[in-house]
């Protein structure tokens, strides 16, 4: 499928790669190709470096806020050859932002207030292994059920931690099935019921914290089906006809290595990859007769650098040439190294180039 057809037809893209591929640029080159087809568009990250909101020139006070998508004005959509009728928005996943909205879609007002002040929910996001992918799912299935956005487009992490990303279902299906949730959410009838207190829990964890901590996971079991039922969700969303899954690389060594393991990756698990691009693929450099030197030595200087940037330029495209041929059953596309002081400049041309 190509990435054309990809985003007109897709309702979520999911965008993988290695660290210093240029992911967060490449999703955000697709939501703006996509604002040609599409009437309204998000592009959300849930990648800890958090650059995307810089990428579409917001400020650093708002990289850690997360909540709501911010819709870009008109002129950065003028900049970014945005259609003036099309509506493209830019979010940042915030994980306890989320969580907050489940407990009150869930939770009766007295229990959420009774979990919300248990020390163990305010270490929550550092707890829970996987909340961040979890709650991307919750808040992107959210947003396509309501019907905002035609299609969001989804920055996960480097490649390491999306292979976290597509794993977290079955990680966090078995916390919730651990021997956390069984210690002090016992089943009603069993030897539980019948002892006083866990005296060496309490032990451990002192008098305070073992009541908090039990006080918590019994009111965070109100929680814990929706989550599993989510967590079930999630592994078929993956596999969902609605979503797409791109994979984003370099010409350099390790950049195709790390595609490798990532295509691999998703082949294993039965997540069908729609498309690759190769980012950052240096170009030739303009050609030095056309230049007006004032002396032989300077001349020379150029020349030997004009000859590298010959050379790393035909390994780029050769590398191209050699990924192509290696996924030949994906459409590879190339998108070149770009110079230019203007960011916007530079997602705008990666935009046109993708399709």
């Amino acid at each position: 499928m190509s990435l054309s057809k990809l985003i007109q037809e897709k309702r979520c893209i999911l965008v993988c790669g290695g660290g210093g591929v240029g992911k967060t640029t490449i999703s955000a080159s697709l939501a703006i190709a996509a604002s040609h087809h599409r009437e309204r568009v998000l592009v959300l990250t849930i990648d800890p470096s958090q650059r995307l909101l810089q990428a579409f020139g917001y400020p650093d006070a708002l990289l850690h806020q997360g909540g709501e998508p911010l819709e870009l004005d008109s002129t950065v959509k003028d900049a970014l050859g945005v259609p003036a009728s099309s509506h493209l928005s830019v979010a940042v996943l915030n994980p306890r932002w989320v969580i907050d909205q489940v407990i009150d879609q869930t939770l009766s007002p007295g229990k959420a207030a009774i979990l919300r002040k248990t020390v163990l929910y305010r270490e929550m996001t550092q707890m829970i292994h996987g909340l961040q992918e979890y709650t991307a799912y919750e808040w992107v299935t959210r947003m396509i059920a309501e019907n905002r956005y035609d299609l969001i487009v989804l920055d996960t992490p480097p490649a390491f931690h999306a292979k976290e990303f597509f794993n977290a279902p079955e990680k966090i299906r078995n916390l919730m099935e651990s021997r956390v949730f069984r210690i002090f959410i016992p089943k009603e009838g069993s030897w539980f019921k019948s002892v006083i207190s866990f005296s060496w829990v309490e032990k451990l964890l002192g008098e305070g914290l073992f009541r908090e901590s039990a006080l918590f996971f019994e009111t965070f079991l109100s929680l814990r089906d929706r989550i599993l039922e989510r967590c079930r969700m999630l592994s078929e969303f993956f596999r969902s006809d609605s979503v797409g899954v791109v994979a984003v690389a370099t010409p350099e060594v390790s950049a195709t290595l790390e595609l490798e393991g990532l295509v691999t990756f998703l082949k294993e698990k039965a997540i069908p990859l729609r498309g690759i691009v190769v980012n950052q693929i240096e170009q030739a450099p303009e050609r030095m007769d056309a230049l007006e030197l004032p002396s032989v030595e300077l001349f020379e200087k150029l020349k030997k650098l004009h000859e590298h940037q010959e050379a790393r330029s035909e390994r780029a495209h050769e590398a191209f040439e050699r990924l192509k041929n290696r996924y030949s059953g994906f459409e590879v596309v190339g998108v070149p190294l770009c110079w230019s002081a203007d960011g916007f400049e530079i997602l705008r041309q990666n935009s046109i180039t993708l399709i």
